[in-house]
């Protein structure tokens, strides 16, 4: 993995990421849903299409803080 921030390699984890954008009530939005779970063609976590999850590696700092590395 490549080094994308001071965190270590730990910290980062697979999450599945909805891609799918909510429209409420006059502004778009990211789907905050990050764990896949695949009920047919959608995700019974958030009701979105399994097809708008993608796998992606992200950095959970164990500190709680807010770390925007995506590796």
């Amino acid at each position: 993995m490549t080094i994308c921030c001071e965190h270590t390699p730990e910290e980062h984890t697979v999450v599945d990421v909805c891609h799918e954008v909510i429209h409420y009530p006059s502004e778009d939005y990211p789907c905050v849903c990050n764990g896949l779970v695949a009920q047919g063609d959608v995700c019974a976590s958030c009701g979105h299409r399994v097809a708008q999850h993608t796998r992606e590696r992200v950095c959970r700092p164990g500190s709680g803080e807010f770390c925007g590395c995506k590796a």
